[in-house]
C-alpha cells in the first residue's frame, strides 16, 4: 500500500471513532432525559391522585379539604407504590394545604425531581442532576 492509501485508511478509521463516541454521547443524554421525563410523569399522576383525595369529602375515604393525611404513608393511602422500575417515590411534605412529592431515579442517583402542589394546582417541578434532590 502506498502512503497516500495508508493516510486514507487512518483518517478513515479517526472519524468512524469519532462518530462512534458522539453516538454513545447522544444515547447517554437521551437516556437521561427519558428518566427526568418518567419521573416527572409518575410525579404528575402522585399529585393528581392527590388533589382528587383532597377533594373527597369522606372522613375515612378521603382528604376533607387537607393534604395533611397524607403526610405518613400518603402513597399507601393513594394506593401507589413507592418504587418502580424507573425511579423511587415519596411524598415529602404534606400540609393541610400544600404537598410536596420527591422522585429520585433508580438508574441515575443524582438526578431527582420535586413537584409541588398548593391548592388544588400543581405549581411547579423542579428536576437537579447534581444529586441535590435524594429521598432520605
Amino acid at each position: 500500500m502506498g502512503q497516500q492509501q495508508l493516510l486514507l485508511l487512518v483518517f478513515g478509521i479517526i472519524i468512524v471513532a469519532v462518530a462512534v463516541m458522539a453516538g454513545l454521547v447522544a444515547v447517554d443524554e437521551k437516556l437521561r432525559q427519558s428518566a427526568v421525563d418518567n419521573l416527572i410523569d409518575r410525579n404528575l399522576t402522585i399529585a393528581s391522585e392527590a388533589v382528587f383525595w383532597k377533594t373527597k369529602r369522606d372522613p375515612y375515604n378521603g382528604g376533607n379539604a387537607k393534604y395533611s393525611g397524607l403526610e405518613l404513608d400518603g402513597m399507601q393511602t393513594l394506593f401507589l407504590g413507592e418504587e418502580t422500575h424507573g425511579g423511587r417515590f415519596r411524598i415529602t411534605v404534606a400540609t393541610d394545604n400544600t404537598l410536596e412529592i420527591t422522585a429520585v431515579s433508580t438508574s441515575y442517583p443524582e438526578i431527582g425531581v420535586r413537584t409541588f402542589v398548593t391548592g388544588y394546582s400543581i405549581d411547579s417541578t423542579a428536576v437537579r442532576h447534581d444529586g441535590s434532590i435524594a429521598l432520605d
